[in-house]
């Protein structure tokens, strides 16, 4: 037995709708994005209220996203050794930015491995699925 096919409007809306979302990770404007998928500035406003069409999209950014990270990732070897070279430079000023950039990034990572431990520490304490309730105290005068 045949499967079904959709509809050929279904198929163009479906395909209309592809070309809406590739059309907005582009475009910095909606407008701009609706000319670019060829649909109407309504019509996008329309499906962007759709949680599916914004699920799709939030999945297509996230997928971009990931992509650019991993090309990232593969550049930072080649990124790190070059500072390393800049370290070893006869001009002191190159020298000095290296050095802070180094320092700088070092840091940072520093402090995210230390953002992470804590909030690991902290989901730990509220359990798996469970609402963590935090209580905080401003200088209430009582207190004193």
């Amino acid at each position: 037995m045949k499967p079904e096919k959709r509809p050929i409007k279904d198929r163009m809306t479906a395909a209309r709708r592809t070309g809406a979302i590739l059309a907005l990770m582009t475009c910095p404007k909606i407008e701009d994005a609706a000319k670019m998928a060829k649909v109407g500035r309504t019509t996008l406003f329309r499906w962007m209220d759709d949680p599916a069409f914004m699920d799709e999209l939030t999945k297509a950014r996230s997928t971009a996203f990931t992509a650019g990270l991993n090309t990232l990732k593969g550049m930072m070897d080649k990124a790190v050794n070059v500072l390393g070279v800049l370290l070893e430079s006869r001009s002191e000023a190159i020298r000095l930015r290296a050095t802070v950039a180094v320092v700088e990034l070092s840091l940072r990572v520093h402090e995210g491995g230390e953002l992470l431990d804590r909030l690991t520490r902290l989901e730990g304490l509220a359990g798996p699925g469970e609402p963590m309730e935090l209580k905080f105290k401003f200088g209430d005068p009582n207190d004193r």
